[in-house]
């Protein structure tokens, strides 16, 4: 049960600060400076923690759909949307999705 909890913490926090950093200039906080790698490891972080409740075809679309929204509705608050940050939020998600794939091959569905 605690590990649950922990999880559903943590799945709440990734989203909170995808889309706070969506919508505000996070990036000066982040040691990571590279905005194409904040999206792709917040997408495949993101990704990685609901794939025990998801199956894969669900998380790609719902993750890909919340992306693309949020890319979209950027400008309303004075953000540009770009097509590159969509292009790495799905290359996290698929990335997250093969790498759990290979895992459960290789080791089982734990």
């Amino acid at each position: 049960m605690g590990e649950s909890l922990l999880n559903g913490l943590l799945i709440a926090l990734t989203i909170s600060l995808i889309i706070a950093g969506s919508f505000y200039d996070l990036q000066k906080y982040s040691p990571i400076q590279n905005d194409k790698a904040i999206h792709f490891l917040a997408y495949f972080t993101l990704s990685l923690l609901i794939s025990p409740y998801f199956s894969q075809i669900k998380i790609f679309i719902t993750l890909f759909i919340m992306g693309a929204s949020i890319e979209i509705i950027q400008p309303l608050a004075g953000r540009k949307c770009c097509i590159y940050d969509q292009i790495a939020n799905t290359s996290g998600i698929i990335s997250s999705i093969a790498l759990v794939y290979i895992w459960r091959i290789l080791f089982g569905n734990h």
